[in-house]
């Protein structure tokens, strides 16, 4: 857990060396996210921005837009696809509201618990898609989960440092605006590379289209 919490704040650290770049393509995200139908490619344009300034000297805001040229397509699907995923989750939750048994209590829980899961291995997942040298977001996602499932105590820290973040930005608003997701993509650029060194994986782009990362390395 602790070694989460490190990678959290050293995410929020490295912001600050990019801070300009990270706030324009924030803006950007937030304009394409409204849209919806190209919120994933919005995201996924801030974790490669991400992605190129934790490993790279030279960063620009072209790689926000590569990023977003390259995973357009994806978002176009995955979009509606989230969409349906929430909608269906909370129509589930208010029409089983009155129900009190133990089964429904499981049956809100396995809802909840699937949507959350869904949505984080999302989170994760567009970095292990840069790191491919063929990316695939099927095995991106595939990693993102063995990454989340097999370092529970990490991504707990992990999650502790970005709901502050979050709490920040909503008492904040205009924190959303200038830099709310720049500082999501930085943690989850950091997180990531912290589990792919502990992997023994540290380079840019050491996965192939079916690698997963290694499950054996201790959640610290």
């Amino acid at each position: 857990m602790i070694a989460g919490l490190r990678a959290g704040i050293r995410g929020l650290a490295h912001l600050g060396r990019r801070s300009y770049l990270y706030v324009w393509a924030n803006l950007f995200w937030v304009f394409f996210t409204l849209l919806i139908v190209t919120a994933p490619a919005a995201w996924a344009g801030l974790v490669r921005l991400g992605f190129v300034a934790h490993r790279e000297p030279l960063v620009t805001l072209d790689d926000f837009w590569r990023g977003f040229r390259e995973t357009w397509r994806i978002s176009i699907v995955l979009a509606p696809v989230n969409a349906v995923a929430l909608v269906v989750t909370i129509s589930n939750l208010i029409s089983y509201a009155p129900e009190t048994g133990l089964g429904f209590v499981i049956l809100r829980i396995i809802w909840l618990g699937s949507l959350l899961l869904w949505l984080i291995c999302q989170y994760f997942a567009w970095v292990f898609y840069f790191a491919m040298e063929r990316p695939s977001f099927r095995g991106a996602l595939r990693n993102a989960g063995v990454m989340i499932l097999s370092n529970p105590l990490f991504t707990l820290g992990l999650l502790l440092v970005l709901f502050v973040v979050m709490t920040i930005c909503t008492i904040l608003p205009a924190a959303w605006f200038l830099i709310g997701g720049a500082a999501m993509s930085a943690i989850a650029n950091s997180a990531v590379q912290d589990r792919l060194r502990a992997a023994g994986l540290e380079a840019p782009a050491t996965l192939d289209e079916g690698a997963v990362v290694d499950p054996s390395f201790s959640d610290i």
